[in-house]
């Protein structure tokens, strides 16, 4: 046991090392191209014509900004890299060029694109029947899912159960159950996974499930659990049979796409039971070690029909980063239809509609963001919202104090003890405002709120792993479920009542006179928000 935590100790180490080798070149690149820039304008020695790389560099400035305030990206994005462009003259434009994300090829964009949206589209099933059934029964609920079909190529289906716990170690035990009931396939995906009771106990299993000719297939992001695993994690369980990848592998390079992460949550067993949620796989997620107090977290189970929905969103990363063996497979091969006599689960009874949908980076759509913004718009008696991070664009902020101002019941709960403190500081910068026009916050004093929760007025829900920030809805890989007409949706409703009723509920004045060293602070996080 000794050798095995020394080993583990030697292998975390080196993943540290590599973490920090990557930023500390991405940090000394900044600094070489903000100090190149700095060369040429103070040292004259480069000659009486060294005006003309000034005059191009202006010129670029002046294009980029041009290029910025007409394109197609959200306003807040606009305002963040104009600002920088505004603050760093001649360095700004290269700066913008080289990790703005959303400069690239038309040719890169739609090949990315195409990818992953072709096997979304395979997996769609045709929904109209059932979008025309929730319309019968609340037309507001019907817009939201008839969006989302539409936007991210997400079916809704009926013939599921769904099961909702409230925190880490109540979902833990339920997965390694159905984890051991594996026939034929296990599909995983999550943002971070680290060794650990939590990891380790899935970890056997599907090991062992490889021995029995199950396909285990994992991906897991590369970043994410960067300080958590051995770097070469997946050669390890290729080793022992399991198709393994590390999405969007860390690299010691100045490259933007190590900003797009696989913040996924996806656990498929056979195509007829899944999860999914906040909880990533690692000890803190199930209060097993304490770091930030109590980690509040939920994972939720779906069985039948809406497991389609999570095979399709895994199916659709796994085919875009299995590049070489890659093999083309129709996602409806693997879904409940097919395999519920290989793993049969009995009678489910009819218990609303689920949506199980997915936000990818570069699609050209905000799925999730506009999901959010709908559900806020359409909310009648209460809008209850559980977050880690508080970073909403201007046009979410703007429809929850109209929600506030209309006399909805709107509540955000945020952590009470943060994880990162600067981000936790952007945060606290929405209270004012939010308060101000109606918003209740809370704070959840136990510990951590990792939780994201939209639910609204009994009719509707969104869980999953997208945050309220800027990262969830434009940035990362996300996965999601509506939930609508459900009677499931009051247990999450209570779930998040309860955080309230044990939180601290924020007071206008406390953030109304703050000193003026904090107010400065935090208009400058407001306007990099975006590029957090």
């Amino acid at each position: 046991m000794g050798k095995k935590a020394s080993k583990l100790r030697k292998k975390r180490r080196h993943s540290h090392l590599r973490f920090i080798v990557a930023a500390l070149v991405f940090l000394l690149g900044t600094i070489l191209i903000v100090g190149l820039i700095l060369c040429l304008i103070l040292v004259e020695s480069f000659g009486r014509f060294f005006y003309i790389p000034l005059i191009i560099l202006l010129l670029l400035d002046v294009i980029c900004g041009l290029f910025i305030a007409n394109s197609q990206s959200q306003v807040d994005f606009k305002v963040s890299w104009l600002t920088v462009l505004l603050c760093l003259p001649y360095a700004g434009a290269l700066l913008y060029l080289l990790y703005a994300q959303k400069i690239t090829t038309k040719g890169k964009k739609a090949l990315r694109r195409n990818k992953i949206n072709k096997k979304l589209k395979e997996g769609k099933l045709d929904s109209t029947s059932v979008l025309e059934e929730i319309k019968s029964k609340n037309e507001d609920a019907y817009l939201v899912a008839n969006k989302i079909y539409k936007q991210s190529y997400a079916s809704i289906y009926k013939n599921t159960h769904f099961e909702y716990y409230p925190l880490g170690e109540n979902g833990f035990p339920v997965m390694i159950e159905e984890l051991k009931k594996a026939k034929k396939f296990i599909f995983f995906e999550y943002f971070i996974i680290e060794s650990g009771i939590f990891f380790d106990d899935i970890y056997e299993i599907l090991k062992q499930k490889v021995k029995e000719g199950v396909d285990v297939r994992m991906i897991y992001d590369d970043f994410g659990s960067v300080a958590k695993i051995n770097s070469y994690f997946f050669r390890d369980a290729r080793k022992n049979g399991i198709k393994c990848f590390a999405f969007n592998r860390l690299r010691p390079l100045v490259d933007v796409s190590q900003n797009s992460r696989d913040h996924r949550k996806i656990l498929v067993i056979d195509g007829v039971v899944g999860f999914s949620g906040g909880c990533n796989i690692a000890d803190e997620y199930i209060n097993k070690i304490v770091r930030f107090g109590i980690w509040k977290d939920n994972i939720f189970m779906l069985k039948g029909e809406a497991v389609n929905g999570l095979t399709t969103l895994f199916l659709s990363n796994w085919m875009l980063h299995n590049k070489k063996s890659f093999v083309e497979e129709d996602p409806k091969e693997f879904f409940y239809e097919k395999m519920k006599s290989i793993h049969p689960i009995g009678l489910i009874e009819h218990e609303g509609y689920f949506q199980p949908f997915g936000e990818v980076p570069f699609d050209g759509e905000n799925g999730t963001r506009d999901a959010f913004l709908q559900i806020i718009q359409t909310s009648k008696k209460y809008l209850y919202i559980s977050t880690p991070y508080l970073i909403p664009d201007s046009e979410i902020v703007t429809a929850l104090e109209s929600a506030a101002k209309s006399g909805v019941d709107v509540r955000i709960i945020t952590p009470g003890i943060p994880d990162k403190k600067v981000v936790y500081s952007v945060t606290r910068s929405y209270y004012a405002n939010l308060l101000l026009n109606g918003v209740k916050i809370y704070e959840y004093t136990p510990g951590f709120n990792h939780a994201k929760i939209m639910v609204s007025d009994d009719k509707i829900a969104i869980t999953g792993t997208a945050n309220l920030d800027f990262r969830s809805m434009y940035l990362h890989f996300e996965n999601s479920v509506l939930i609508c007409l459900s009677p499931k949706i009051a247990e999450i409703r209570d779930d998040v009542l309860e955080m309230s009723k044990i939180g601290k509920k924020i007071n206008v004045n406390d953030y109304l006179h703050v000193p003026l060293r904090k107010k400065i602070m935090w208009a400058f996080l407001r306007i990099i928000a975006p590029l957090i």
